[in-house]
């Protein structure tokens, strides 16, 4: 039976912290902490703390670039349209310096198997650093794994699924292998819109489907982690099965030696891939679709 939800969960930072974590452990199905935590993280704070580091970014063309904190900030401040993506040096960093001790005891201190999977490589891909602009969007997606969202500074509307979407409704299944990401079309009757401002935290599953859009920037941090096995086994299964098959061993070795801001889709690799497709009706339906898709 399909899990459908109506509205997000939403708790206090005054709700009994056990109410909270029976609802993480046994529901598993979005929710928000509002008021969680207190951020000081804004523009001038990455400015003053990470300036020199190279990163790399999608800009309003969803192409990448590879500049400088500064030049980033730099563009974001003249107005440009750019977005960070899942940066992990940073985002390490960065877990440094905000308080992650409220988040940490909503999850546990468990780690499942695959989480160790995700600290292999130069830096943990549990800790990653986002940034927004200005109509900033992305495709309706779904990861593999799932993750505690902290959001520092402005705001950024999610637009969640109200129930796990089919596996038969995924689009392009090999298509972005090797990145551990599903897509399928975005449909307002069955999403439910949440904005997120600084200091709330937002549980997503793993596969469960959501894209964002950002009306101004924001910046949010994230932390990734793997479900217990049996989550996988009951609740997603045919996702977490055909992934586990297709992905080949030389994908997820390219994973692990490079930083995933490394090998990022942009529009033109993505495009790529589509004009690979044999069949030209499945051809030339994607190519629609992704061009009708905002990758910044």
């Amino acid at each position: 039976m399909t899990q459908k939800i109506d509205q997000i969960q939403t708790f206090k930072h005054t709700t009994d912290l056990n109410e909270i974590q029976d609802y993480f452990n046994n529901e598993k199905t979005p929710f928000v902490i509002k008021n969680a935590f207190s951020s000081n993280i804004d523009l001038n704070y990455l400015e003053r703390h990470f300036s020199n580091q190279d990163v790399i970014a999608l800009n309003e063309k969803s192409d990448k670039e590879t500049l400088s904190m500064s030049e980033l900030i730099s563009k974001v401040n003249q107005g440009k349209k750019y977005r960070l993506r899942a940066n992990t040096k940073i985002g390490n960093q960065l877990k440094e310096n905000i308080d992650t001790h409220y988040l940490e005891q909503v999850r546990g201190n468990k780690k499942h198997l695959f989480d160790y999977l995700l600290s292999f490589g130069k830096t943990s891909r549990q800790n990653t650093l986002f940034l927004s602009t200005k109509e900033c969007t992305f495709s309706k997606h779904a990861h593999v794994i799932s993750g505690l969202i902290m959001h520092l500074y402005g705001n950024k509307t999610w637009y969640i699924s109200k129930s796990r979407e089919r596996f038969q409704s995924i689009k392009y299944k090999s298509l972005l292998n090797p990145n551990p990401l599903y897509v399928t079309d975005k449909d307002p009757t069955e999403e439910i819109a949440l904005r997120l401002e600084p200091g709330d935290v937002l549980y997503m599953p793993a596969y469960w489907f959501h894209y964002t859009y950002s009306y101004d920037i924001n910046i949010s941090y994230s932390h990734f982690f793997t479900e217990p096995i049996q989550y996988y086994l009951y609740k997603t299964f045919l996702m977490f099965t055909y992934q586990a098959v297709t992905n080949p061993i030389h994908s997820f070795i390219k994973a692990i030696r490079k930083e995933p801001e490394e090998h990022i889709f942009d529009r033109e690799e993505i495009i790529d891939k589509c004009n690979k497709i044999r069949n030209k009706a499945q051809r030339d339906e994607a190519l629609r679709f992704f061009k009708d898709n905002d990758y910044s």
